[in-house]
């Protein structure tokens, strides 16, 4: 993993780039643009797992099982009653593409494995966040907003309390710069900070708020919030911090099987795709479910 000191100064100028335009986005923009952005985001991500896993061997099977994972991703958004025969068909046509063009016959299962593993994981676990802005109404961008705050408030937790603190390695062999101290900061600032999201929204926004951005029509944003209960927002935030922090670990182990020290290089300062939103796909179906049947 590289120094994290060094990593500080570009993670931070591509956060002060790229936040306005994920804002506006989630906030303003029309849905089906968050959708687009979760197709770059999602194929990239199935992109990038493939290649670290089988992609030298057979770059056909890569860009097919990108293909397949946009595709799924998207019959669920916009035909959701395709989906499951859309699914079952992808992990057809993944069986059926190597059955005649696999490389070494020795290898072929854990290519197929990986495969449809990237389709998934990839692009359809993550894409529960549009789902989430597809189905909660106007508080659609307050949930992917706070979903994402859970995570990326636990990794700067993390960040900062386990420099400051961190003596007790989480889980060396797959990722030796965590610490429990670490995994604690993370998990408290998160917390804290969905609780204070939570209350701030109710009192900005409260039963619906609507304003124009610069007085231009199409940067109209319309919010409704009501205020979590304690029980609620509990339900929400502390499985999803977990879920976060495993997702990282869990990336950072199929890294650390196949020798990669990042999944890309397509954010500076961030690696790859997979590496900033590993945390993002297994937490978001997790608050996307608690959001369709608790709120």
């Amino acid at each position: 993993m590289a120094d994290k000191k060094s990593d500080l100064v570009p993670r931070l100028i591509t956060a002060v780039v790229a936040i306005p335009i994920l804002l506006y986005i989630i906030f303003a923009a029309p849905k089906w643009m968050f959708f687009l952005l979760l197709v770059w985001a999602g194929g990239t991500s199935v992109w990038e797992y493939c290649n670290i896993t089988f992609g030298e061997s057979n770059k056909g099977g890569v860009v097919l099982a990108t293909l397949l994972g946009v595709g799924t991703y998207s019959t669920f958004y916009w035909a959701p009653e395709h989906g499951l025969g859309v699914a079952c068909g992808s992990v057809v046509l993944v069986f059926l593409y190597f059955l005649f063009k696999y490389g070494d016959q020795k290898q072929v299962s854990h290519e197929i494995g990986s495969a449809i593993t990237g389709i998934f994981y990839g692009a359809v676990l993550l894409g529960t966040l549009a789902f989430m802005n597809r189905d909660t109404g106007s508080a659609g961008p307050i949930w992917i907003l706070m979903t994402l705050a859970i995570v990326w408030l636990s990794d700067t937790g993390a960040y900062f309390s386990g420099r400051a603190f961190g003596k007790r390695k989480l889980y060396e062999a797959v990722s030796p710069n965590k610490s429990v101290e670490g995994a604690v900061g993370g998990f408290i600032v998160s917390v804290a900070g969905v609780y204070g999201m939570n209350l701030g929204f109710a009192a900005a926004v409260g039963d619906g708020y609507t304003t124009q951005l610069f007085g231009i029509e199409f940067l109209t944003v319309d919010l409704a919030w009501k205020e979590l209960s304690i029980g609620t927002m509990l339900l929400i935030a502390i499985p999803a911090n977990i879920l976060g922090q495993l997702g990282d670990l869990a990336e950072s182990l199929i890294k650390r099987a196949h020798g990669v020290k990042d999944s890309g290089t397509v954010i500076y300062g961030h690696g790859g795709i997979l590496d900033r939103i590993d945390a993002l796909i297994f937490a978001s179906p997790w608050v996307y479910y608690c959001v369709t049947f608790f709120v």
